[in-house]
């Protein structure tokens, strides 16, 4: 499995930035995630530019549009139109998985809200995917949508059954984000463990981009995201389900972590388990 970084960038010069302290610390694989939209092409070739300059190659992009708000570009800054514009360059940007969350009503992108659990907001979702999968042009490339237990899809029977809503031209799109930290809320940390091996067995084989971070939640601990190893998770028996469950071939990126940790929570990453790959 190939190990990389989220990098989160608002401007080229952010960006450069970032895909520095990346290669420093000994990473060549990263996701990008745009914070800004309105990214024209030139923006995009000049990130490219900065990308192999650096020796840093892109395995997914973060687009992160509001499907249940898909107009409003909210404090994330990006919108539908942005998500469409940007599946119009992946031959520019040089990934072919484009992140984003599966949605929420609420104001927050973070904050869950009681319609998310509605039939009417999977709906939502289904017409959102439909929608941009029938406005992209390209033909290899995949919508990777990030689950989060206040969102639409809250845990794995939510994501199994929005996907079986899709007809075969859309599904074969879409994948998802693989994170143990977005399905595992207050009700599922008592048996955190128990219950991500549960869910990674479940919808592991639909990954398409493995995010690494940790939890802490009362009474542990002030709620929390952090780096790996950092939180209250069974490290250790979390990578050995995502190796087992997921496949070889899906990219998995660092995340919650200052760039000053880069290099650090790398190693121990390396250290864990013996399936990394770098390059």
């Amino acid at each position: 499995m190939k190990l990389g970084v989220l990098l989160a960038a608002r401007s080229v010069d952010e960006a450069d930035k970032r895909l520095a302290q990346a290669r420093e610390a000994g990473f060549s694989l990263c996701q990008l995630d745009l914070k800004k939209g309105g990214c024209t092409r030139s923006d995009l070739l000049a990130i490219a530019d900065r990308m192999l300059e650096h020796g840093v190659r892109p395995v997914a992009v973060g687009c992160h549009v509001n499907p249940l708000r898909p107009d409003d570009p909210g404090p994330i800054g990006v919108s539908r139109d942005d998500l469409v514009h940007l599946l119009q360059q992946l031959d520019i940007i040089g990934a072919r998985r484009i992140v984003f969350s599966s949605g929420t009503y609420a104001e927050s992108p973070f904050d869950a809200h009681p319609d998310n659990r509605s039939d009417e907001a999977l709906d939502a979702l289904v017409d959102f995917v439909r929608g941009v999968v029938a406005a992209t042009k390209a033909r290899h490339y995949h919508l990777v949508i990030e689950p989060w237990f206040g969102h639409v899809l809250y845990n794995e029977d939510r994501i199994i059954a929005f996907h079986e809503r899709l007809e075969p031209a859309v599904s074969e799109h879409v994948r998802y984000v693989i994170d143990a930290c977005s399905l595992i809320g207050p009700d599922r940390y008592p048996k955190r463990d128990t219950e991500t091996r549960r869910a990674l067995r479940a919808v592991g084989r639909a990954a398409g981009v493995v995010h690494l971070r940790d939890c802490i939640m009362p009474p542990d601990g002030e709620a929390d995201l952090t780096a790996p190893g950092q939180g209250k998770l069974d490290y250790g028996a979390y990578v050995a389900s995502l190796m087992e469950y997921v496949p070889d071939d899906t990219p998995a990126v660092i995340r919650n972590l200052t760039p000053e940790e880069f290099g650090q929570v790398r190693d121990y990453l390396l250290r864990l388990a013996d399936g990394w790959q770098l390059v």
